[in-house]
């Protein structure tokens, strides 16, 4: 019989085992090297066969050979196993190589269901992942076979890395869901609702026509989700839907022949529960469309209360949500289907527009700054019951931007380094600005509206917001000597202000009640109401009787008006406390001292030498907790320190 020396070949039955496991002790498979040589890493050495040959014995099963036979057996067991380990250990150590077919694409780093936060370029991580692309294409130019094995693992890290560092926001929104439960009992019936969404297909509710909100059956489709739900609730649909029932079903009421059924009652479960949605910790992480939505919906109702700091926090929080949804970018949005786009859109700018009014009235640094805003506007409805209403708000939100570049330009700590030329020149600029977007809204046809009344009414209103923002540029004007000053143009835009308020007056004193909360709400307490200060502060210092009458009819409407709402009421205790003084001063013919009059009608407010200005009411007893010093206070701050109106006014409310 002829033998076999290659190695892995059993050898001869002659074999002997190799002179390794002879020494241990241990069996021997008796190839050549075996396996306990093999997974120890030595060198194996067979056994040297004997030197006469035996004779061929039978193979018969004897207690031995079967015992020998299961011990082979364990044996190649065991080296199997030992085989296996050792192969594993080899993988774990050197990872296999991926082609370039298989290298991660930009594309694939983050889950469909994940959306990263907004981050411009400045950022670390969007540094981080250019950084990453152009690795990538790097290596996308090699050859396949140039691709070596360090190269494929370090990328492979990279995008591990990169990875890790991207939110799980679907788990985090389910998670978020799951804490914000909602028991059936914090709803209204569902026949109820149903009944909502029937009259809303048939009559849209004024304040969604008003504020051109994107779908008027959104409500319908958040019912779906929240009363019949396939999945944990989000808390900025559930908050939402709140939100919206309890302003429609509110315009609804205003209707004396309403076919729903105790809408006072849920009309108040409905505001409870929103508000207790937009103060939860839920609504300020985690950002979505619906949440921005909702604490759009809270900005109005936190001004229609007159709660400004309220309005000013929320408008905050949504600022935050906005950005970190990138919605202040026409390219975050463009891929998104239409009508979420547009909802986006229509959210943005209209949280854009109250902004920029409320920093200017509180003199505060706007959250929507010009200079980092490339987002496209949405688009007016082709329909003409809803395209007026569109138009008007476009025209405001350019409006608006004006006001943002009053207090930038003019109230902001930068304003107060121009010279009064520079000054002079902004205000040049601003002002005609203002005009020509005050004759762009004349010019919309609003005929075809719904609600064409309060169209009709807004556009009337035009010109007194139009003075009262007016009176705020021209106030900021100064004299060569950089000193304070009311000049004959502030002076005159003030007298137009009110003037334009006595005839909006007119036209809105004997409508429904709710109507003239819309007024209020949306035209009196929109602009700051800066006039009444300059009027008041001309006519003291002057004895100017013309400015007294403005005066006291401007306080005889505010009385009228007094009962729509807490801002109403504030501002006609305000104004009337500023009305008793100047009735007292004028008719006892004694001026306030520290303001020097001029032939042209002017009033200027020089400054001492510690930079102080010193205006001095003579000893008169006010209203509203109000005395000679408390105004004296007053007008120091707002002629020589520019505060703002309302932040002044707004300490004096009880």
């Amino acid at each position: 019989m002829t033998e076999r020396i290659n190695s892995g070949v059993r050898n001869s039955f002659r074999s002997r085992a190799c002179d390794n496991c002879r020494v241990r002790k241990i069996r021997c498979d008796k190839v050549i090297p075996c396996s306990s040589c093999r997974t120890l890493g030595i060198s194996c050495r067979g056994g040297t066969p004997s030197a006469e040959p035996r004779l061929t014995v039978p193979n018969v099963p004897t207690a031995s050979n079967e015992y020998e036979q299961k011990i082979d057996s364990l044996q190649e067991q065991i080296s199997a196993l030992q085989k296996s380990i050792q192969d594993l250990s080899q993988n774990v150590s050197s990872k296999p190589s991926p082609s370039p077919s298989t290298l991660p694409l930009p594309s694939t780093q983050i889950s469909a269901s994940a959306t990263p936060a907004f981050e411009g370029q400045s950022s670390f991580n969007n540094e981080s992942l250019l950084a990453r692309d152009a690795a990538y294409s790097a290596v996308a130019t090699l050859p396949q076979n140039k691709v070596d094995e360090s190269v494929s693992s370090a990328l492979m890290s990279l995008k591990s890395s990169l990875d890790q560092h991207y939110p799980a926001s679907a788990q985090e929104q389910v998670n978020e869901a799951a804490t914000f439960g909602q028991s059936d009992t914090d709803l209204p019936p569902v026949g109820f609702v149903v009944a909502v969404v029937k009259k809303i297909k048939v009559q849209p509710p004024f304040s969604l026509v008003s504020h051109s909100w994107r779908d008027y059956l959104q409500i319908e489709s958040l019912c779906q989700k929240i009363y019949f739900p396939s999945e944990p609730i989000p808390a900025g649909s559930l908050t939402l839907l709140h939100g919206l029932l309890y302003i429609v079903i509110r315009d609804y009421m205003h209707e004396k022949d309403s076919d729903l059924p105790d809408c006072e009652s849920y009309a108040a479960l409905c505001e409870r529960r929103f508000t207790a949605g937009l103060k939860s910790y839920e609504m300020t992480v985690n950002p979505t469309l619906e949440k921005i939505q909702a604490l759009f919906l809270g900005v109005i109702k936190a001004q229609e209360d007159s709660n400004l700091q309220q309005c000013w926090s929320f408008l905050s929080i949504a600022f935050n949500l906005c950005q970190t949804m990138g919605l202040h970018r026409s390219s975050t949005v463009k891929n998104d289907p239409t009508p979420i786009a547009e909802a986006k859109r229509h959210v943005f700018w209209s949280l854009y527009m109250i902004d920029k009014n409320l920093s200017l009235n509180i003199g505060l640094t706007s959250h929507f700054q010009d200079h980092d805003i490339d987002a496209d506007f949405f688009t007016p409805s082709t329909d003409p019951k809803q395209r007026p209403w569109d138009l008007m708000a476009l025209t405001i939100i350019k409006f608006s931007a004006i006001q943002g570049r009053i207090y930038d330009r003019l109230y902001a700590v930068s304003g107060g380094k121009m010279s009064s030329e520079e000054k002079g020149a902004a205000i040049e600029v601003l002002s005609g600005d203002l005009v020509t977007v005050r004759d762009e809204l004349l010019s919309i046809d609003v005929s075809t509206g719904l609600y064409s009344e309060s169209l009709h009414g807004m556009a009337a209103c035009a010109d007194f917001i139009a003075y009262s923002v007016l009176t705020v540029i021209y106030r900021a004007q100064t004299l060569p000597s950089n000193a304070m000053s009311i000049s004959t143009r502030c002076l005159e835009a003030a007298t137009l202000a009110l003037q334009s308020h006595l005839k909006c007056f007119a036209q809105f004193k004997n409508r429904k009640t709710h109507k003239q909360a819309e007024y209020v709400n949306w035209i009196l307490l929109y602009p700051s109401f800066t006039p009444f200060i300059v009027i008041f502060t001309h006519a003291i210092a002057t004895t100017n009787q013309s400015d007294l009458l403005l005066l006291q009819e401007t306080v005889q409407s505010l009385h009228l008006l007094k009962p729509l709402s807490r801002g109403s009421s504030h501002l006609y205790e305000i104004c009337r406390a500023f009305l008793n003084t100047a009735q007292v001063l004028i008719e006892s013919q004694q001026t306030l001292t520290g303001l020097e009059r001029h032939d042209d009608g002017s009033l200027s407010l020089p400054s001492a030498l510690d930079g102080q200005t010193n205006i001095v009411l003579p000893e008169v007893q006010g209203e509203f907790g109000m005395n000679s010093a408390d105004i004296s206070f007053f007008l120091n701050d707002f002629l020589g320190a520019n505060r703002s109106v309302m932040d002044l006014l707004n300490e004096w409310e009880g």
